[in-house]
């Protein structure tokens, strides 16, 4: 009984997520995102990324020394951390794609 209700929870989720009536990405309002790095110096290995959303890019570049001041303690010992703004404003064509011509083909 157990088992067939999982089956069908996730039969349910599944279908969900191929459903055609979805969009991504969702951006919420949010157009910037921060990481913040923890790093091994010799090595240079990421250990650990945290992610942050921002409304825009330069309230996001404007709190980057604060999130270090944060971050920095908390970094395993010999880690070191560094932050980065990225933004997520999609390009014109990915916004509004033209509609393909009929007589196009694909190779």
């Amino acid at each position: 009984m157990k088992c067939s209700i999982f089956l069908l929870v996730l039969a349910a989720a599944t279908a969900s997520a191929w459903s055609d009536d979805q969009r991504q990405p969702r951006m919420l309002g949010n157009t910037a995102v921060m990481h913040v790095y923890y790093y091994a110096p010799k090595s240079l290995e990421v250990t650990y990324v945290d992610s942050f959303l921002f409304k825009d890019e330069q309230s996001c570049k404007d709190a980057i020394p604060k999130a270090l001041m944060i971050a920095t303690p908390f970094a395993s010992e010999g880690d070191l951390v560094s932050a980065s703004c990225v933004g997520m404003n999609p390009p014109e064509a990915i916004r509004h794609p033209k509609k393909e011509q009929a007589g196009t083909t694909e190779l």
